[in-house]
């Protein structure tokens, strides 16, 4: 019977073509879900020939679509990230990477949701390809083996030279790079808004439960500075040079817009219409504000998970 065996064994080795045919079919009849939910991700090793497979994809996507935002060569880097070249380094910092879990890797859902590269670079955002080869890298465990010759070419990009790099656009004037500059201030004054409008319904909210009209100067007050610094808070988005492209980030932008554009209602509501307690034109302000108080929160909201992504609030 052993005999047998090896004799079948040869025979397919002067065959390739059948190899390959058999191998094909023990291959495809396995369900790649169900070995990853049966074998624990630490029994998941790596060959030498697949981690290096694998972290040379990436270190040519790192260098082709990141290193010219993120690379030890600037002065000051976006993020503060400059070393995406050096894979071990990126390896270890667990706020971009977990290791043999893509889904929890920030930099695998930045790259994902085609948030970076930003829609300003010039490389284009990563292709599916890349996109799978960083996931792979990841699943891999994100080795940093590197062949000769790339060990060459990182070791020379790693170079920092900060005080010979201009990181300045020779395309930008003076009037754009104010802009942008100006813009930088969104994020701070954020804060205004979402503070004021919310206080703006608190008032409105214990005009309801005393019934007494003196809460509506408090509430136009509150209304008054709230859309004012709700209109200044969504130009500063605008003007900010934040390059995302993602889903949250376009959900983000446009519903800051359109709560800044809701809050100036809300003003006009106060302001130019009576709004005497009981009046149909208390109630819509106050549908109105609360309106407003969901659109500046889930605005908000949206914000923060640009930075820290949308599971930040997990428990």
């Amino acid at each position: 019977m052993r005999f047998r065996g090896l004799l079948f064994l040869e025979n397919l080795m002067q065959h390739p073509v059948v190899l390959i045919a058999v191998l094909a079919f023990f291959a495809g009849s396995i369900n790649p879900c169900t070995l990853a939910q049966d074998v624990p991700p630490k029994e998941l090793t790596a060959s030498t020939a697949e981690a290096l497979l694998a972290t040379t994809a990436v270190f040519e996507l790192f260098e082709s679509k990141c290193n010219d935002c993120h690379g030890a060569h600037l002065a000051r880097p976006k993020g503060k990230f400059g070393y995406v070249m050096d894979l071990k380094r990126v390896a270890e910092n667990d706020e971009y990477v977990v290791p043999r879990d893509a889904t929890k890797s920030e930099l695998f859902r930045l790259v994902n949701e085609d948030e970076m590269p930003g829609k300003e670079a010039k490389c284009g955002a990563a292709t599916t390809a890349e996109k799978v080869a960083l996931r792979a890298w990841i699943q891999l465990g994100a080795p940093h083996q590197l062949s000769d010759q790339l060990i060459a070419r990182q070791a020379s990009l790693l170079e920092a030279h900060p005080a010979t790099v201009k990181q300045t656009n020779k395309n930008e004037s003076l009037f754009e790079k104010a802009i942008a500059w100006i813009g930088r201030f969104h994020a701070a004054s954020t804060h205004f808004p979402i503070a004021l409008l919310l206080a703006a319904l608190l008032s409105e909210s214990l005009a309801w439960w005393t019934r007494k009209d003196t809460w509506l100067t408090c509430t136009r007050f509150l209304l008054i500075l709230g859309g004012s610094s709700a209109v200044a808070t969504a130009t500063l988005g605008w003007f900010n040079a934040y390059a995302g492209v993602s889903q949250v980030y376009q959900l983000h932008k446009w519903l800051g817009t359109a709560t800044a554009a809701w809050a100036l209602m809300c003003v006009g509501a106060a302001v130019f219409y009576e709004c005497r307690e009981g009046t149909p034109e208390r109630y819509r302000l106050r549908g109105a504000l609360f309106l407003g108080a969901v659109l500046v929160s889930v605005t908000g909201f949206l914000g923060g998970a640009i930075v820290y992504g949308l599971d930040h609030y997990n428990w």
